[in-house]
C-alpha cells in the first residue's frame, strides 16, 4: 500500500530532525526514545515518528528491545571500525576524482574552507567537525556519481552522529589541518596517487583517534 506523499514527508522531516537532535548531543547514546514523546517534541503523529525510527534502527542509530522500545546506540570499536573501513574504499575514489578533474577555482574555494578551518580559535568538535564535513563535502560533491556520494555521505554522518559527544584534542586538530594541507598540495599538482595516500592516511589516524576516546570514555 502507498504511503501519502505527505506522510512521507514528515517522516522524513522527522528523521532528519532526529539525526541533529543526536549528532548535537540532545539524544545521548542510551537515551530512551518514547514514541509519544517525540511526537509531542516535534508537533507530529505518532506514525511518522514511528517510520523514523524504523529508518533509523536499519542505519544503525537506534536499537529495539523487547518491553524496552527504542534507545539511541552507544558508539563502540565495532562502529568505528566498520564505519572506517567503508570510508577507505569510498574516500579514495573520490579525492582521485577531484585531483583529476578539478580546476584552479575548485581548488580555492576548498582552500578558504580550510583557512576558515585553520582560523578556529576553539577547536571543539562542533566547530571543528562543522567545518571539516564542508571541507570534504566539496570534494565528494564535485564527483559525478552521486549514488556513490550518497554512500560516502550516510557513513560519514554515522560518524557525527556518534563522536558528537566526545572531545577532539588539539593534536588532532592540528594534525586535520596538516593533512588537508596535503590534501590541497596533491590537488594543485593533480597528483591521484598523492590525494590517494593522504586521504588513507587521514582516515587511518581519524580511526586511531576515535578508538582512543572511547577507550577514555569507556574508562570513566
Amino acid at each position: 500500500m502507498l504511503k501519502h506523499p505527505e506522510a512521507m514527508s514528515d517522516s522524513d522531516d522527522i528523521y532528519s530532525r532526529l539525526i541533529e537532535d543526536i549528532a548535537s548531543g540532545h539524544l545521548p547514546g542510551g537515551t530512551r526514545l518514547k514514541i509519544s514523546d517525540l511526537a509531542s517534541r516535534y508537533e507530529s503523529s505518532t506514525n511518522p515518528v514511528r517510520e523514523a525510527l524504523r529508518v533509523l534502527q536499519g542505519e544503525g542509530y537506534v536499537e529495539f528491545e523487547p518491553n524496552k522500545g527504542a534507545m539511541v546506540c552507544q558508539l563502540d570499536f565495532n562502529t568505528v571500525r566498520d564505519t572506517y573501513e567503508i570510508l577507505r574504499i569510498f574516500e579514495p575514489y573520490l579525492v582521485e576524482w577531484f585531483a583529476e578533474y578539478s580546476e584552479e577555482k575548485n581548488i580555492d574555494e576548498l582552500e578558504k574552507i580550510q583557512n576558515e578551518l585553520e582560523n578556529i580559535t576553539d577547536p571543539a568538535r562542533d566547530n571543528v567537525t562543522d567545518i571539516d564535513h564542508r571541507f570534504h563535502n566539496y570534494i565528494a560533491d564535485f564527483h559525478y556519481n552521486k549514488r556513490a556520494v550518497s554512500l560516502w555521505k550516510g557513513q560519514r554522518t554515522a560518524l557525527r552522529v556518534f563522536a558528537a559527544r566526545l572531545p577532539i584534542g588539539r593534536s588532532r586538530y592540528k594534525a586535520i589541518c596538516q593533512e588537508h594541507r596535503m590534501l590541497i598540495e596533491a590537488f594543485r599538482n593533480h597528483d591521484a596517487n598523492k590525494a590517494s595516500e593522504v586521504i588513507r592516511t587521514h582516515i587511518e589516524h581519524a580511526g586511531q583517534h576515535l578508538y582512543e576516546q572511547i577507550r577514555m570514555r569507556d574508562q570513566r
